[in-house]
């Protein structure tokens, strides 16, 4: 592969990050230039559909015609009304990965040698885990593999510590970014 992707396809904010063998990068939101994207959908009377920060900042002024929060449903047959829609929390979930992926490099995005992986929390069960990947496949995004958060969590440390050691990796959960990597080194 040319370039692996990683996304945290977060409950209330997601994130999209590239590896091309050397570099790990986080991309920036283009149009709010933050390294996360909230992962919310608002349509407005037209049907005209905005993400992220944009909906984000509509939610209290206009909850009906807003989605949010949607990936606590993944999986099952719940239905996210937004306006006089109704969608699947996949079909939310997707979309929210084509405003991820906008936020690439046309390079990547257009690259054959693409291969992305999504983390999805470790108590994701076997149909919530299918709803991720058929989310995936309604963006567009091929030769994805899931990832439990915990586990590229220490992936991630074992690649940047070179001798052996001891770690232990805390998922704190709580809707936000939720990995917060702890190194503990232990005396030989």
């Amino acid at each position: 592969m040319k370039y692996f992707v990683g996304i945290d396809l977060g409950t209330t904010n997601s994130a999209i990050s590239t590896f091309d063998g050397e570099n790990v990068r986080i991309w920036k939101n283009k149009k709010d230039q933050t390294d996360v994207t909230p992962s919310a959908i608002y349509t407005d009377k037209r049907g005209k559909k905005f993400y992220g920060q944009a909906a984000y900042r509509k939610i209290p002024q206009d909850e009906k015609n807003c989605a949010f929060l949607f990936k606590r449903f993944m999986g099952t047959s719940n239905k996210i009304k937004m306006g006089d829609k109704e969608y699947t929390p996949e079909e939310c979930s997707a979309e929210i990965l084509r405003e991820l992926y906008k936020n690439l490099p046309e390079e990547i995005r257009e690259s054959d040698e693409v291969a992305t992986v999504i983390t999805v929390p470790a108590a994701f069960n076997q149909m919530q885990n299918a709803a991720t990947l058929e989310a995936a496949k309604m963006a567009g995004i091929g030769k994805v593999a899931l990832m439990q958060e915990p586990v590229a969590a220490i992936m991630c440390v074992m690649r940047q510590k070179k001798n052996d050691s001891n770690f232990l990796i805390y998922d704190l959960g709580g809707e936000r970014w939720t990995l917060l990597l702890l190194k503990i080194f232990l005396a030989k």
